[in-house]
């Protein structure tokens, strides 16, 4: 007879996985769902174009282009069959986040129709293809578990970041950006199979997910180098930080990190540990002053954080104010329907070609209605987000609040995977719930051993 602790094991390893073995039962589903996921993490910030010249982003069709339609082709075919055979993801969707989500793709549906006109092919493709991976991320979650999601994404982002790292150091033609400053000034960044913020995204994500995994009992590795392996990612991010030199990136993931160390932190050794280094930190910043006869730090404070040295790049946060200036101007002349979905490009071409704001991105494409939605959204993020008891929602809730200050972070034409993630950690708690809640409904025989 099984046992009280028994039964209570097997509701936990159901929990931990989220399956849904409705849709499991037919073997090839979860083996797609893998695949496409992992051409979904790894290719939909593939853009080899991104050293366009002439002040015009990249949105014409190609063979890149191609291979994202129909990874998202693929992707949306299986979130609808999972719509129409799973309870599970149905139930995820009628939820308040889930309700939210989709109450946003429908809106840059409908105002897709009547987008910009030489934006509206890129705006009703982009907000199709936007409501398909909806339709996808729950289906992945339900069939994967987030576990297997959480490795199968890991993978793929350190796929893409090894053939950037190749690119770079091999082949600096195209490994290497060169991004023309203020005063004339060229900064020499790394680059490969995308911009380097898009790059450097792929790094910190995957700082944040491999350390979400060494913090999280539920995703903690199973294998004996496990640990070793993901602290390899971890460096492996960092150095991506680095090469990429991308603020927005470091300073957001800088705040993921913090928040999952934030218990370590406050303990009797990491506040030895913390203390320590803010000591020798001060301790070092006055021998250098003393020694150089002042202006070192200051100097070397510029070098670090600015491009060009000049202290208008960040107070500025490097031209953004100017941006969203002329973001709120554009949303002014349309409130109700902006321009359509990922028109931003078509629209600013003067004003490196996005509104560098997720809310403005969101308005700009489908009017004030999604920016209110987007920002209902980043306030589930903000209150039940960042008090998950599960690392990785935590993490990436924190990461999507500081990134989408300064950058379009989630909403792509093809869901990057800020994208992907940023749905997962929205639809995931839903679904944790259902299985919480299905398993506590399960009849718990008695122990009776003892008897």
């Amino acid at each position: 007879m099984p046992t009280l602790a028994t039964t209570n094991s097997t509701a936990g390893e159901e929990l931990q996985g989220n399956r849904d073995y409705s849709m499991s039962g037919l073997r090839a589903f979860p083996i797609l769902c893998a695949g496409l996921l992992a051409l979904a993490c790894f290719f939909n910030t593939v853009d080899l174009n991104y050293g366009y010249s002439g002040g015009e982003d990249h949105v014409g069709l190609d063979w890149q282009v191609a291979i994202k339609l129909v990874i998202a082709a693929a992707c949306s075919s299986l979130g609808l069959l999972a719509i129409l055979f799973s309870a599970q993801v149905r139930s995820a969707l009628v939820s308040l986040p889930g309700c939210i989500l989709v109450a946003l793709a429908f809106v840059f549906i409908v105002t897709s129709s009547v987008a910009l006109p030489e934006a509206a092919t890129v705006a009703r493709v982009a907000a199709i293809v936007n409501f398909g991976y909806l339709c996808f991320v729950p289906a992945a979650i339900s069939l994967l578990g987030l576990r297997r999601l959480t490795i199968i994404c890991l993978i793929a982002l350190v796929t893409n970041l090894v053939i950037n790292w190749i690119m770079y150091l091999g082949f600096p033609a195209s490994g290497v950006y060169e991004e023309e400053l203020w005063s004339n000034v060229i900064a020499r960044r790394m680059g490969g199979l995308g911009h380097p913020n898009s790059v450097a995204r792929t790094g910190v994500l995957s700082i944040i997910l491999a350390l979400s995994m060494l913090r999280s009992r539920d995703l903690a590795p199973r294998l004996p180098l496990g640990r070793t392996l993901l602290i390899a990612v971890i460096v492996l991010g960092c150095m991506t930080m680095l090469a990429t030199f991308s603020r927005t990136a470091i300073v957001a993931g800088a705040f993921a990190v913090g928040l999952l160390l934030l218990d370590k932190i406050f303990t009797r050794i990491g506040m030895f540990y913390t203390v320590s280094a803010i000591t020798m930190l001060i301790a070092a910043v006055v021998s250098l002053e003393l020694i150089s006869g002042g202006g070192f730090f200051s100097d070397s404070f510029l070098s670090m954080t600015t491009k060009t040295g000049d202290m208008e790049e960040l107070t500025s946060a490097t031209g953004r104010t100017a941006i969203w200036a002329e973001s709120l101007r554009l949303i002014s002349l349309s409130p109700i329907t902006g321009y359509g979905l990922n028109s931003a490009p078509f629209m600013m071409k003067e004003f490196s070609l996005h509104p560098h704001n997720v809310v403005l991105h969101a308005s700009m494409s489908g009017g004030i209605l999604a920016g209110l939605l987007v920002l209902v959204l980043l306030g589930w993020n903000f209150f039940f987000g960042l008090t998950s008891n599960e690392p990785l929602v935590r993490a990436i809730s924190i990461y999507v609040l500081v990134s989408g200050i300064f950058e379009d972070t989630v909403l792509d034409t093809f869901a990057s995977p800020s994208t992907l993630l940023w749905l997962v950690v929205l639809i995931y708690p839903t679904l944790e719930g259902l299985s919480r809640y299905k398993a506590s409904r399960q009849p718990q025989p008695t122990n009776l051993s003892h008897l």
